[in-house]
């Protein structure tokens, strides 16, 4: 990615399809994230990190989520990354998502809204590969209804041994919320 946010990782890029190449939703270095919500979350991940690389899911607690919960995913990693599963899913994710995410793994996404479930487990295999907080800004688009909003994403690894990611915190607003 160059200082412009300009790439040829389709990964990083979400569109409805007959858009061609125009870029929609882009991948943003942390260090750009604006919304308060998600700075927070960010915060927080690097709070609980230490001299770790990543901090273990289990000090992650409701409770420290209290301020962004709504806003908030945790995924399980299942087998490497063959599969992810919605451990817990907040109201504003399951309203961005158009759908209830909790307990679905990539199988029962792809089978809600074919293809999707296969698009966040290439996004979702980019964090696993990188081990670190990966960011989004720009247009969403909801594959189920064709909805688009513009919203700003984080996604945090965690591991119990802080190198392996075992699950991740993802944090998703509407930026139009700010």
């Amino acid at each position: 990615m160059d200082r412009n946010g300009d790439h040829d990782d389709p990964v990083l890029t979400a569109m409805p399809p007959g858009r061609g190449k125009q870029r929609l939703r882009t991948g943003i270095d942390v260090e750009d994230l604006k919304h308060p919500v998600v700075c927070e979350a960010l915060a927080l991940w690097q709070g609980l990190c230490g001299e770790r690389r990543m901090p273990p899911r289990s000090k992650v607690t409701p409770r420290m989520l209290r301020g962004f919960l709504k806003y908030a995913a945790l995924i399980e990693v299942i087998d490497h990354g063959r599969d992810y599963r919605f451990r817990v899913s907040g109201d504003a994710v399951n309203q961005q998502q158009g759908m209830p995410l909790q307990g679905m793994t990539i199988a029962d996404i792809d089978a809600r809204a074919p293809g999707y479930g296969s698009h966040l487990k290439r996004v979702y295999g980019r964090l696993l590969r990188r081990r670190e907080p990966l960011a989004y800004r720009g247009i969403y688009f909801r594959p189920t209804d064709r909805h688009t909003f513009s919203h700003e994403c984080v996604m945090l690894p965690l591991g119990e041994d802080g190198e392996t990611m075992d699950h991740f915190l993802l944090v998703s607003v509407d930026a139009a919320e700010h």
